[in-house]
């Protein structure tokens, strides 16, 4: 969904208890600069002095508009000053599409604590609204906060199937048990999470079932493609994982995560040179030999990580130390002890450069 669209939802006309905002007006007189608190809870940007110069809107609707004008022309903290400004007057119509609009901003710049905030008091005012209980959940998600995350993406779910006339949808009996309905105008991000919590239960069918579906709205959707091509890999299904790592990288050619995603699966069926080229999308030359090096070892593939070991030394031998160290152990292992299978699920310490987080929904 682009951000001009985000920008552009239904109003929904709600009011709020005064105690909820910082910053409101304690009487119906028009907004001023000096009714907006800068130490708002809300602003993290430049100083606002450069920002007051102007003379002030006379309602919300105006800020939300001088808001979205100033977002549209690449200026983020003027339009997160005028949202603010939005919420100090007296009349809260507008305060949820604030709320959600500041969430957004900050969701963007990776501040998360503060994007859960702007969009959890957009959810409590507008309680009906999918787009508000979805983005809860895809920040909570970021946050690591998985079952939290879980209930307001199912929350959004049931509501958007709902919409569909599926009124007694039940996510304890049919989330996976039929296919969901999903069409343009539902939060795909919020499905998407959702795959991504059942990736990280190992539940990697179900996760493939919601990625799909996904796509046969969106062929093209990247978050879908990039995620499902790692469910394919996680899952042991590398034939698919290379199909749909490659259609990513194709369409998406500076997608980092389908590019090291793709290497994995290369890796994973002993493709080395093809993993090789890769993995160098995305990483120095020396970085990429040395992780498929360190990964054959994992395997036991002790002849072919020493190969590859080697070469990442020589390719930089004064400032690769972690090469160095990896080539010392695979030959150790290699004189010394029996071949040691890599699990099907990693642990942390496990991890090199090219393993990404399955919670990363940047993409």
């Amino acid at each position: 969904m682009s951000a001009k669209k985000l920008f552009n939802n239904k109003i929904i006309i709600f009011s709020i208890a005064s105690s909820l905002l910082v910053g409101c007006s304690s009487n119906n007189t028009a907004s001023t600069n000096d009714s907006v608190d800068f130490n708002h809870e809300l602003y993290e940007g430049k100083s606002t002095l450069g920002l007051t110069g102007d003379f002030p809107p006379e309602n919300a609707k105006e800020a939300l508009l001088r808001g979205d004008q100033a977002y549209l022309a690449n200026d983020s903290d003027l339009a997160l000053y005028e949202y603010i400004r939005a919420l100090s007057f007296p009349s809260q119509e507008y305060a949820d599409q604030a709320f959600y609009k500041i969430g957004y901003i900050h969701q963007q710049r990776g501040n998360f604590e503060l994007a859960k905030l702007a969009y959890t008091r957009a959810a409590l005012i507008a309680e009906d609204n999918i787009q508000y209980a979805a983005s809860v959940g895809i920040v909570e998600l970021k946050l690591g906060e998985q079952d939290n995350a879980k209930k307001q993406l199912l929350r959004a779910i049931k509501m958007d199937q709902q919409r569909q006339g599926k009124s007694d949808w039940d996510s304890e009996k049919d989330l996976f048990s039929q296919r969901l309905l999903i069409d343009s105008n539902s939060p795909l991000s919020a499905y998407i999470g959702l795959g991504i919590i059942s990736d990280l239960d190992a539940k990697h069918k179900p996760a493939q079932q919601i990625y799909l579906t996904a796509l046969s709205v969106n062929n093209r959707s990247e978050k879908a493609l990039t995620n499902l091509g790692y469910s394919y890999y996680l899952d042991g299904n590398l034939k698919q994982s290379e199909i749909i790592n490659r259609r990513t990288t194709t369409l998406y050619p500076n997608n980092k995560r389908a590019w090291s995603n793709l290497g994995l699966t290369y890796i994973k069926s002993k493709q080395y040179e093809d993993a090789l080229d890769a993995l160098s999308n995305v990483m120095p030359r020396e970085k990429a030999l040395n992780d498929i090096g360190y990964f054959a070892m994992l395997e036991g593939d002790y002849e072919s990580a020493i190969n590859y070991l080697e070469r990442a030394v020589n390719t930089s031998p004064t400032f690769y130390a972690k090469a160095q160290e990896n080539l010392k152990r695979a030959q150790k292992l290699q004189i010394s002890a029996p071949a040691v299978k890599l699990s099907k699920y990693r642990d942390s310490n496990q991890t090199q450069t090219t393993v990404y987080s399955i919670t990363d929904t940047t993409h």
